[in-house]
């Protein structure tokens, strides 16, 4: 029987510090999206109740003192329903990083925030862009194209319900579907970029798809997952 050298066996007094480590992972992940979420909350509140126009620093496209608006836009919001609108997908996708690209989780979510802001700053039309939307597409896009890419069972699962719950995000590239609203299509599309770019960056990260060797002795399949799976 033949193995890699990245490859290892799953032993049975292996299997309990796995679930541990499954858990407390998850529970992580869980904390660590839901912490994010409530500063959003925190600041669109600190700024509604007292008036501090915060918004009027967000982001201006080509304009050098506009630049700051990189890292103040996705903290700013137009009003209550934007905020809920962008919350609950960052929620579940925030969690989708901290779980399975953990190692990774911090780095991944930095370059998301500052490319997708960068590259709005360069295509966004005049005004002044604010939201976390564009961030919502980076990870929506990065998790269903990397997951394309590893084709590892769980991570393929959560991007499809990922498609199913929040497919129509699509419509977000076509402004003139919502004459009534001020729509950052171009926020949107730099995000989209940014995700589908780190993806393949990142695709050596995260889960592993698992393998299966037959055992010549006994003929049972034996799993093996990557060294960096198992703690």
């Amino acid at each position: 029987m033949q193995i890699s050298q990245k490859t290892e066996f799953i032993k049975p007094d292996q299997q309990e510090t796995t679930k541990e480590f499954e858990r407390e992972l998850f529970l992580h992940a869980i904390l660590k999206s839901v912490i994010i979420v409530a500063i959003l909350w925190v600041i669109f509140l600190i700024n509604d109740i007292f008036g501090l126009n915060w918004n009027e620093h967000g982001l201006l496209p080509r304009d050098l003192k506009g630049l700051s608006g990189i890292f103040t836009m996705p903290f700013l919001h137009g009003d209550i329903q934007h905020l809920f609108s962008n919350s609950i997908p960052l929620l579940v996708l925030l969690f989708s990083v901290f779980y399975f690209f953990h190692k990774r989780a911090a780095l991944i979510l930095a370059m998301t925030y500052f490319m997708s802001g960068l590259l709005t700053w360069v295509i966004g039309t005049e005004g002044i862009h604010i939201g976390a939307s564009g961030i919502v597409y980076a990870l929506a896009f990065f998790l269903v194209t990397i997951s394309i890419l590893k084709q590892e069972t769980k991570l393929m699962a959560y991007s499809l319900i990922i498609i199913f719950l929040y497919g129509s995000i699509v419509w977000g590239f076509f402004p003139q579907l919502f004459p009534d609203k001020h729509i950052s299509w171009e926020g949107h599309l730099a995000g989209a970029i940014t995700g589908i770019a780190l993806a393949f960056f990142y695709r050596n990260e995260g889960p592993v798809k698992k393998i299966y060797f037959e055992d010549e002795d006994n003929d049972e399949k034996i799993e093996g997952l990557d060294d960096e799976v198992i703690r």
